[in-house]
């Protein structure tokens, strides 16, 4: 293969220069350099293979110079990180220790599954947010970076300025971050982990001193028309009471005797 061009068959492109496909990249450039440096012998050095001293050594500095070489052509795709074409792709290894390192806080990684180019999407995109600065808008792009739906930020502050009641002094640095999922889907299957990446991301977009709450909202679309009975019942545990004697025994004290009853108005004039 030509000298810094671009290999389509080319299988790894990491940083690790190691593996069955860069040890035959090596064998072939070393070899290269090797014919090359032969050619530039006196004609009284006639060895055209390796096997002299002369050519040992020649050998050795080949492969030496086939090492600078691959790491050269492999530095050279990833100095434009900008660029997206095929055949001018930045590693990703290269990205994540020069660009990632520096830009998602603690080492940390998103816990997603990418391909090298949605991660340098990923990366690309991010860098734009972060340089807008910590603003509302800026949540907005990182919230909607990661989930497909109608995504609303509101200050909670502003919202008392407009009338909203049942916010106090200490919701002054608070926002939150409203996601509407369309009618019938909308949210990833690996909702926990786009979460977790969501409050990754925020830790670097929002202002350290603000408090934020992520909410959910789910709408389903109705087609049709609403049938429906409604039934009620009606209880009370009072009527249970009207039919019971709480005093005891009726016409008995407390040790089983018969009490007396006060006889008032009840006529005895038939008697006598």
């Amino acid at each position: 293969m030509a000298r810094f061009a671009y290999d389509p068959n080319r299988l790894n492109y990491t940083v690790q220069q190691q593996g069955r496909e860069y040890q035959l990249r090596l064998a072939q450039r070393s070899q290269a350099i090797f014919t090359a440096l032969l050619n530039l012998l006196a004609s009284n050095y006639v060895s055209s293979v390796e096997g002299p001293s002369y050519t040992q050594e020649m050998k050795a500095v080949a492969v030496e110079l086939a090492k600078i070489e691959l790491a050269l052509e492999d530095v050279n795709w990833d100095y434009n990180f900008g660029a997206l074409q095929p055949d001018q792709s930045t590693r990703s290894d290269f990205i994540w220790s020069i660009i990632g390192y520096l830009v998602l806080t603690n080492n940390r990684l998103p816990p997603l599954v990418f391909d090298d180019l949605d991660f340098k999407n990923f990366l690309l995109s991010l860098i734009n947010i972060y340089f807008i600065g910590s603003k509302p808008i800026a949540i907005q792009d990182v919230a909607a970076l990661l989930i497909q739906g109608n995504v609303t930020v509101t200050e909670d502050f502003l919202l008392v300025r407009a009338g909203a009641t049942g916010l106090d002094i200490s919701d002054e640095f608070t926002f939150n971050i409203d996601i509407l999922a369309p009618p019938g889907g909308g949210f990833p299957p690996n909702a926990m982990n786009v979460d977790a990446t969501l409050r990754l991301l925020l830790s670097i977009v929002r202002p350290a001193h603000t408090l934020y709450m992520i909410r959910y909202i789910f709408q389903d679309q109705f087609l049709g028309p609403i049938l429906d009975s409604v039934t009620s019942s009606l209880s009370s545990y009072y009527y249970d009471d009207f039919r019971s004697y709480w005093p005891g025994i009726f016409n008995r004290d407390r040790l089983g005797r018969k009490t007396n009853q006060a006889v008032v108005g009840e006529q005895h004039g038939n008697d006598f």
